[in-house]
This record gives structure tokens, sequence and C-alpha cells, in this order.
């Protein structure tokens, strides 16, 4: 009996710890895309939406290096976790580099954000979603090339760029 209280006791101290350090958190899934056919090879990890979760302040310059479904078909959707103010760019090339665009997603709440569709967004721009029923509030700035909700290279958090507007400024 005494050892089933105090399994119970450590739980819930755990369950409270891990709320109370949580850390801000990107996760994308990549969604199988219904217009393309059968995986690669025939490679039925493929087959499921699998995830990649990046930590805050850990920067990813090459996804292929430990996402193993990096070369899945599909395209990426994500959630976002952390305080108001959280700021993450998606790149599409390798490196932070902007030549296949990119997407910087800063929070406005603490409800988590999600985004279904990476490429809905104005161009070139900064543009502000309120939050609904599905999605906390957040601002966008997308700066768009072809295909990108498909091609999710690298992953930087916070402010990388000097100014108010993220065009033509080298990633630190």
């Amino acid at each position: 009996m005494r050892t089933g209280i105090f399994v119970v006791g450590i739980w819930i101290v755990l369950l409270n710890a891990s709320f109370v350090f949580a850390k801000q958190e990107l996760m994308l899934s990549k969604e199988q895309l219904f217009d393309t056919g059968p995986a690669i090879d025939g490679d039925s990890r493929c087959d499921f939406a699998p995830l990649y979760y990046v930590d805050s302040g850990e920067d990813v310059a090459d996804m292929r290096r430990d996402f193993p479904y990096y070369f899945c078909q599909g395209m990426y959707t994500l959630t976002l976790d952390g305080p108001p103010g959280t700021t993450v760019t998606l790149f599409g090339s390798f490196n932070y580099s902007q030549q296949r665009g990119y997407l910087v997603l800063r929070k406005k709440d603490d409800r988590k954000v999600w985004i279904l569709e990476l490429e809905e967004f104005p161009g070139d721009q900064w543009t502000t979603l309120e939050a609904d029923s599905k999605s906390g509030a957040y601002e966008v700035y997308y700066h768009p090339a072809p295909n990108f909700r498909r091609r999710v290279s690298s992953v930087k958090w916070g402010q990388w760029w000097p100014g108010s507007v993220p065009v033509n400024a080298k990633v630190k």
C-alpha cells in the first residue's frame, strides 16, 4: 500500500515538473501527398506521417542527417509550442540558405500554433493571424519558392536578421 502511494506521488511530481519545464518545441510532420504514387522504392516507412521534433535553441543546418524520413514524399505541416515571442525559421535549403524560400514564425500568445499549409501566406511581408479554435495567434513572414512545403531542409531559432524584415540578410 505504501509503495503504491509512493509511486503515485512520484508520478504526480514528475508530471507536474514536465509542465513547468516544458521547452519550446517545433514539431514538423511530413504528410503524404494524395497526388503522389507509392513511397520511394517501396519504402514502407514512408507510408505514414513521420514526425520530426526540434527543441528550442537547437538549430538544424541539415535535416538529412538526423531525420530518417527526409527523402520520403510529402509536404510539411507544423506545430509550435512556447511563450509569446518564440521565433523559428524554416528554410527550404540546407545551412539556412534563403535560395529555396523560408518561413519565419513568431508566436503571439501561449497557445500552440498549428499550420497545415506552409505556402498559404502572402509573399515577402509580415502577416498576423489571430487565434482561433485550432491555433494560437502568430505572425509569419514567408519568402516564397516553388514547392517550399516539400523542401524544408533547415531550422533556425530566434531572430537572425537585423531590423524588422528578414530580406537579403545574412544568417548568423
